[in-house]
């Protein structure tokens, strides 16, 4: 019974510079439609995508935050309680990426030491040859237990299979948590627990 639940909820944060196209991908993977005038975000917006997943229905709840960095200081608002980040690029742009670096750093210091992370790797389509190179983002992403997708929100290649990833991720997480949300205190509770038998034998034995 407990291996299909009724319904899972979980928490998903898009981050990235501003103009990267987070809220396009959003829009895509939620309504299915694309605007070449996509607004800029203010703050944040929320949407929620409801799937199925080895037979547990799952909802995501997805926080698309705003890129501008006046609004930089809000992100620990939306990332502290995520299940999962999703940290967007713009292909043609290195100056992006590397902004997904200093997320990325701040993801480690300030939220849930278990969050589950993507990149990705925005506006394919706008690459005119097949030649850009993502070897240095894949292997990036690797280092950071993450996995890269190349997306396009305007021709919707590759949005279905990142947000599909990131649900079965965390969902695989909490299947093999000891008590699904509450894993991470759990386990802390159960370090403490397994340390002490431990020094037992030792003071009887020595």
């Amino acid at each position: 019974m407990n291996s299909k639940p009724s319904g899972l909820s979980f928490k998903l944060v898009l981050l990235g510079d501003g103009r990267v196209g987070k809220t396009s991908l959003v829009v895509r993977y939620v309504n299915n439609s694309f605007s070449e005038k996509q607004e800029a975000t203010v703050q944040a917006s929320y949407l929620t995508k409801r799937l199925v997943i080895e037979g547990v229905p799952i909802t995501l709840a997805i926080w698309d935050t705003a890129g501008q960095e006046r609004f930089h200081a809000l992100g620990p608002i939306y990332y502290r309680d995520a299940d999962a980040a999703l940290l967007v690029y713009d292909i043609m742009d290195d100056d992006t990426f590397i902004r997904v670096k200093n997320w990325v750093k701040e993801l480690q210091q300030m939220a849930p030491k278990n969050i589950t992370m993507a990149i990705s790797a925005n506006k394919s389509d706008l690459v005119r040859s097949k030649k850009f190179d993502i070897q240095e983002a894949e292997s990036y992403a690797a280092s950071i237990g993450a996995k890269l997708f190349v997306t396009s929100a305007k021709l919707g290649s590759g949005i279905d299979e990142v947000f599909l990833d990131i649900a079965t991720r965390v969902l695989q997480k909490k299947r093999s948590s000891v008590e699904g949300f509450s894993s991470i205190p759990q386990r802390k509770g159960m370090v403490i627990v397994d340390d002490e038998p431990e020094k037992e034998p030792q003071k009887c034995c020595s």
